[in-house]
């Protein structure tokens, strides 16, 4: 009689400690929304339903610490709209921990403490936005994602090495991020029937652009700034048929070969600050809906004029800090559109009087801080210019009437150069007629 006593006496006591276990939301302080009305309290509860309000679209807000979110712990709460768990040292979500939450939208979990992402820990959820950045999540299981819909999916700074095959699993998913991971691939077809539009890949360990890795028919834009690709093969594109944004910049690249980009819908392209010494003369051949170019940073030492001689729609050049020396004969003879042009901060000493040949108009031209030494009077004399930028090069004078030289140009920087004493004079007068500034 006594052990049986005895034996009763444990399973009560094993039930309490099961059960203050389970308890999710302890002491936490509570921040919702109700009509626009900020609503506070201190709350204590397995379960979030029975602390927020039975009120429609309700916004939530968690602040203290939440170590774990046991299964059901979020559950079962038709009007919760907006959910912010950040930063209450989140350690742990169980399976299934969410679940018929139909109007949720946001779901924040960043700046917390999570290391694995359990099978089914997503599983059915529909919502516009899952942040799960600044994590230390090192592992996905396949099946975290399972019948999972969303817009934008956010696992930024987190420390992971390798995505699994089966993680997001009869998925649709507009954008994903994985910026600031340790990632060096992805195995081939983990992503391509999700319907990503949008893919951010930053600061991992990428060395190629595989196309049997990136084959994502709908992507539109991919992000590899700051991995390690160090080279491009002509075709590696070919799978991304509908990209029109692609990041590169950050990389180890030092030559762009001819089939890389040709006949892509690209209409940004971005390779700044790479180590690129050699351009194919047809490296941006037949790339028809270009408009943006960025080459900024690089060692590229000459200008080819055959570069751009297949991208008519581009509208913006940026060649920043290069080492080119000189910009030849109708460079941009067949871009009528460009209106932004950025030479800034390479040796160029010569300018080409034909070099905007059959160019109308420049919105924004910089040249400063080259070693321009002689200024052709007749170089704009067929083309207006919003804002040239001629600063801290080596002009010591300018031939004939400032106001003559630049009648086509609405702002003139001159700034930082070295003139003689017979033309800062009239470089001051030009100066102060025009209301700018020299020094």
């Amino acid at each position: 009689m006594r052990s049986l006593l005895l034996d009763v006496l444990i399973c009560i006591l094993l039930v309490k400690v099961s059960k203050s276990e389970k308890i999710t939301f302890e002491n936490v302080t509570v921040r919702w929304r109700v009509d626009n009305e900020l609503i506070e309290s201190v709350a204590t509860s397995e379960s979030l339903k029975k602390i927020i309000p039975d009120v429609t679209q309700v916004s939530v807000h968690i602040l203290g610490h939440v170590p774990i979110l046991y299964e059901k712990s979020i559950f079962d709460i038709p009007n919760l709209n907006r959910l912010n768990l950040s930063n209450v040292g989140l350690e742990e979500i169980e399976s299934q921990a969410f679940g018929n939450l139909p109007p949720l939208e946001n779901l924040l979990l960043s700046w917390n403490n999570l290391t694995q992402i359990e099978t089914d820990t997503f599983s059915d959820l529909n919502v516009s936005n899952v942040d799960l950045s600044f994590n230390s999540i090192t592992l996905l299981e396949p099946g975290a994602f399972k019948n999972f819909n969303a817009s934008i999916v956010s696992l930024d700074s987190n420390r992971l090495t390798e995505l699994l095959s089966g993680v997001f699993e009869n998925v649709t998913l507009g954008s994903l991020s994985l910026s600031d991971n340790l990632l060096h691939t992805i195995p081939p077809t983990a992503l391509s029937s999700i319907g990503l539009t949008k893919l951010y890949l930053l600061g991992n360990n990428f060395e190629e652009i595989d196309p049997e890795v990136f084959d994502l028919q709908e992507l539109v834009s991919l992000d590899l700034d700051y991995n390690s690709i160090k080279l491009l093969r002509p075709g590696g594109l070919r799978n991304l048929p509908e990209l029109k944004k692609l990041w590169l910049s950050g990389n180890e690249l030092e030559e762009i070969p001819e089939g890389v980009f040709n006949n892509t819908k690209l209409i940004y392209l971005y390779l700044a600050a790479n180590n690129i010494v050699k351009i194919a003369s047809k490296a941006f051949e037949d790339m028809s809906a270009l408009r943006v170019l960025n080459i900024d940073f690089n060692n590229v030492t000459h200008w080819d004029d055959n570069w751009l001689s297949g991208a008519k729609s581009v509208s913006e050049v940026s060649v920043r800090y290069n080492l080119i020396t000189e910009i030849p004969d109708e460079v941009f003879k067949n871009n009528s559109h460009v209106t932004s042009i950025n030479f800034q901060g390479n040796k160029i000493r010569n300018i080409s009087a034909k070099t905007f040949y059959k160019l109308e108009h420049i919105g924004y031209l910089n040249l400063a801080n080259n070693e321009i030494d002689n200024w052709n009077p007749d170089l704009l004399v067929d083309v207006s210019v919003g804002s040239l930028d001629l600063k801290e090069n080596k002009l010591s004078c300018i031939e004939g009437d400032l106001e003559t030289v630049f009648r086509n140009v609405e702002i003139t920087h001159l700034e930082n150069n070295p003139w003689n004493e017979q033309c800062v004079k009239k470089v001051e007068e030009f100066i102060m007629n025009k209301k700018l500034d020299v020094s």
